[in-house]
């Protein structure tokens, strides 16, 4: 069936790539959403207590798909919850899967990559850091 770009946030910088990504790959997109509005105190709680972030359920037949691209920020360095949410709900539904992480950071964090396969259950295809320079995408590549 094609491309699918999946993407959690409507931070600016995220939705430049999702663009990109979806003109380049000539992809439908999906976005995670959660189910209550997401503060700072959230983010840190779920981050480093654990608690649960609850996300809406993905409505799509994600096997269709012959490759998906997810695109995610961190959170503290670390997969946003509702990313991990919709990756439980997703294990075995995801024929190929490439990873996009935002990351103003000047260090990059790969141990996250490993930690999305492990939830799915599925090798990643590739995966990428990248940071958004003006209107520009510096891409780095992780394997």
């Amino acid at each position: 069936m094609g491309n699918l770009v999946i993407f959690y946030s409507k931070n600016k910088d995220i939705l430049k790539i999702v663009s990109k990504y979806k003109e380049m790959y000539n992809a439908s997109v999906y976005e995670i959403q959660t189910k209550n509005n997401i503060s700072f105190f959230d983010k840190l709680s779920s981050t480093y207590l654990g608690s649960k972030i609850s996300i809406k359920r993905c409505n799509l037949n994600l096997i269709e798909y012959d490759n998906v691209i997810l695109i995610s920020p961190l959170w503290f360095n670390k997969i946003p919850n509702p990313v991990i949410r919709f990756l439980e709900q997703s294990t075995g539904k995801i024929k190929n899967i490439n990873y996009i992480l935002y990351n103003d950071n000047k260090k990059d964090y790969p141990c996250e990559f490993n930690k999305m396969d492990k939830i799915l259950n599925l090798r990643r295809d590739k995966s990428y850091f990248v940071k958004v320079n003006k209107d520009d995408l510096h891409v780095r590549v992780y394997q």
